[in-house]
């Protein structure tokens, strides 16, 4: 999708990237191979032509298309950040700053489950960003975040973040997480269904007054908040991509970025 991307150029949008991929431009390297470009001067299409070569030259610096797309189509980077992404979310002993307390912070890149435990090794945690590209959160912009980085100063996050939450309303699966989830097929195993933040934190006070199977079971209801993620955006991405392209070819009303009825 990165490739088919033409939005990140000046003056670019998605009615004009749509005109593009009409035109059977369907990626960067058909746009450099062209001479002429049908509602564009011989000039305009030079200039393009010098941005698309400056993106292929910056194919892998996730920085430089952090900077020039706007927060809500960094979904369009999974597939080509995929393998330095991961799926991330948080426990708390509450919902509001300050005064909370960061219990667990889980963190899974597709392969490998990681959760780092107030007292244990949560000061660990910053290290485990390095190398990364992108983050996936269900929510991450109001709390994860924001959280995380006022509880260790000078957090360096990775710089490209997809939030599910607003990638999927936008697609009209409104909700919490536990409620999108089942639309997808996913299923949490028994001892943590129903679960939700609240009992989290009940969870986390039982298990600091000494009760070991109680941090357990925080941590199994963390790892569905987690990798269920990686189900969500595969299939966020799968469908926003469809819609672009539905909407490019005429077939659907519903531009992008417009809440469709599903």
């Amino acid at each position: 999708m990165l490739k088919r991307t033409f939005i990140h150029l000046p003056g670019v949008g998605h009615r004009t990237e749509a005109h593009f991929w009409r035109q059977g431009f369907a990626t960067w390297e058909d746009f450099l191979g062209a001479n002429r470009v049908s509602s564009l001067s011989r000039e305009r299409v030079q200039r393009l032509q010098e941005h698309l070569q400056e993106s292929l030259d910056q194919v892998e610096n996730a920085d430089y298309f952090a900077q020039r797309l706007q927060t809500g189509e960094h979904w369009r980077l999974f597939r080509h950040l995929r393998g330095r992404a991961a799926y991330l979310d948080i426990e708390t002993t509450g919902t509001f700053w300050p005064g909370l307390l960061v219990t667990v912070v889980g963190l899974y890149d597709g392969e490998t489950m990681r959760q780092f435990v107030q007292g244990y090794n949560l000061h660990e945690f910053p290290r485990a960003l390095e190398g990364l590209d992108l983050l996936v959160t269900f929510n991450g912009t109001q709390f994860d975040l924001p959280v995380l980085k006022a509880y260790f100063p000078g957090l360096s996050l990775p710089p490209v973040h997809v939030d599910l939450r607003f990638l999927l309303a936008r697609l009209g699966f409104r909700g919490g997480l536990k409620k999108i989830e089942p639309r997808f097929g996913i299923h949490r195993p028994e001892e943590v269904n129903g679960m939700d933040g609240y009992m989290a934190v009940i969870l986390w006070e039982r298990y600091q007054r000494g009760d070991r199977t109680a941090l357990e079971l925080l941590l199994k209801y963390n790892r569905e908040d987690v990798i269920n993620l990686e189900v969500l955006m595969e299939e966020g991405f799968r469908l926003y991509r469809e819609r672009l392209v539905s909407w490019s070819l005429g077939e659907r009303q519903v531009q992008p970025g417009a809440t469709a009825r599903v």
